[in-house]
């Protein structure tokens, strides 16, 4: 099946939506008016797989009317429970709480202490990421708040919570997959990676060398991306793959580095088995995620949509070398 995840990017701005199963259902969007040279703006719920329970991390994405992305700084959010079958009637939304900016992996560096702006083409793209706890699931609404041009203007976004996570969350014990790698017999190239050239060339070697079974197996902590770079929807996994394989070159020796691709053969529509296993619920999958896997077998992180790169990176620092697996 194919992925559902709607273009994160529409014209050249950071449009951000999210579907799939629970939480990644494609969020209804809601505006209030404003004025400027930001306009009316919308939201759109970013995250793959929210369910009731701890604090996990929530994505929300902000646009202009005219389809321009907002980039940069902090924004005010606000939650309320709009029902646990359908989304009914006013509700009453909690205190409101930062959410900060996160670039899509590859992105141009972001100014130096930027506020919220509308953004050029070539400027950084992302989302804005807080940590939330829904206690019921249902639908929910986020009320976003942006001061655009010392102006504030408000959207909101609904979505839905799931009663238990549907993709595997931190602390579950790490699925052990055999997925494949550039030794795999009688498996073509571009079911390893879809990049691969027609002549049979996988890029990025340091993320195709071992499977996530076999790191587990040695105790060595994993960083795993799925991801189709040449078909996914966001235009995301790109970007994203090509920074874990930055981050193999300077980390191989305190972690072990996977991609799983996410089609076997993307014209007949199969899916590789590791994706399926870990991705596939509901007839639907999202894609990127990132996972980071430690020692133990359990994971200990985990980046839907839009990978947070400052905190990966201060996560496989924290690691003790190890040596090459």
């Amino acid at each position: 099946m194919r992925s559902r995840l709607v273009a994160l990017l529409v014209v050249a701005s950071a449009v951000v939506a999210a579907c799939g199963s629970g939480g990644g259902k494609k969020a209804s969007t809601g505006t209030t008016r404003g004025s400027g040279s930001g306009g009316e703006i919308a939201a759109e719920t970013a995250s793959f797989d929210l369910a009731a329970g701890p604090p996990a991390r929530y994505l929300v994405g902000v646009l202009t009317q005219d389809q321009r992305g907002v980039s940069f700084g902090t924004i005010q959010v606000r939650f309320c429970f709009l029902g646990a079958q359908q989304a009914s009637g006013p509700c009453q939304y909690g205190a409101p709480r930062q959410a900060s900016f996160v670039a899509v992996p590859g992105s141009p560096p972001s100014p130096a202490n930027a506020t919220p702006r509308v953004i050029s083409s070539t400027e950084s793209k992302g989302v804005y990421a807080t940590q939330a706890a829904f206690d019921k699931a249902g639908f929910w609404r986020t009320e976003v708040s942006v001061n655009l041009d010392g102006k504030q203007r408000q959207a909101t976004t609904d979505f839905k919570v799931l009663e238990h996570h549907a993709i595997p969350f931190v602390g579950d014990a790490a699925l052990p997959t055999d997925n494949l790698t550039a030794s795999t017999p009688n498996t073509p190239p571009a079911a390893v990676d879809s990049r691969a050239s027609a002549g049979g060339l996988i890029p990025d070697p340091e993320l195709h060398q071992t499977t996530i079974a076999a790191a587990l197996a040695a105790h060595r902590p994993v960083l795993a991306v799925f991801a189709t770079p040449v078909y996914c929807i966001s235009r995301f996994c790109g970007p994203t793959t090509d920074f874990v394989q930055q981050l193999a070159k300077t980390y191989g020796d305190r972690a072990t580095f996977v991609h799983v691709e996410i089609w076997h053969d993307y014209q007949k529509q199969q899916i590789n088995k590791a994706a399926a296993d870990w991705l596939y619920r509901n007839n639907d999958l999202n894609e990127p995620w990132v996972f980071f896997i430690g020692a133990d077998g359990k994971i200990a992180a985990r980046w839907d949509n839009v990978a947070d790169q400052a905190e990966i990176e201060s996560m496989l620092k924290a690691l003790p070398v190890i040596g090459k697996a």
